[in-house]
């Protein structure tokens, strides 16, 4: 796999990066519930089904782009961003496929078969969860992280 580029790796940007998003994921940890995940989810981790909504989440926060994989069968929903005209692919919720929580690549490098979305292929389903899942944010702000919830591990994928 391609690295990020070292001046971006060891610089600024990406100490930033990193920290925004274990800052995200830590929001999300305190929110996800099964009401946020899709219907009949079965996981063992807290983001299991809640992919699509969290790329959403991200979107609204950070800009970028929805794209998605197959990962171990399933339809998977991660961002691609720019930081300083370096392109990304994020992903917050790659624990529920026994991966790290927080994980970032350069495009196209974190998950084989990786495609673009657009917007409008987000169904309202979906939507009603990000939005359901932005509230419970807003509202478990400032809480300490329940401690029946990981951490969000941060690792850059090579």
């Amino acid at each position: 796999m391609s690295k990020l580029p070292s001046s971006f790796v060891g610089g600024k940007t990406s100490s930033k990066l990193k920290r925004r998003l274990k800052s995200i994921r830590a929001l999300l940890e305190n929110a996800f519930s099964p009401e946020t995940a899709v219907r009949a989810t079965v996981g063992l981790t807290l983001s299991a089904g809640q992919c699509a909504a969290v790329a959403k989440i991200v979107r609204d926060r950070l800009g970028g782009e929805y794209v998605s994989a197959r990962v171990s069968g399933e339809s998977h929903w991660f961002n691609r961003v720019s930081v300083d005209g370096i392109v990304v692919d994020i992903d917050l919720t790659g624990d529920q496929y026994g991966r790290p929580p927080v994980q970032f690549a350069p495009a196209g490098k974190l998950y084989e078969g990786t495609r673009e979305r657009r917007p409008e292929e987000l169904n309202e389903e979906t939507r009603g969860r990000a939005s359901l899942l932005a509230a419970r944010i807003s509202a478990t702000r400032g809480k300490k992280p329940s401690s029946r919830r990981p951490s969000g591990e941060l690792v850059e994928a090579d």
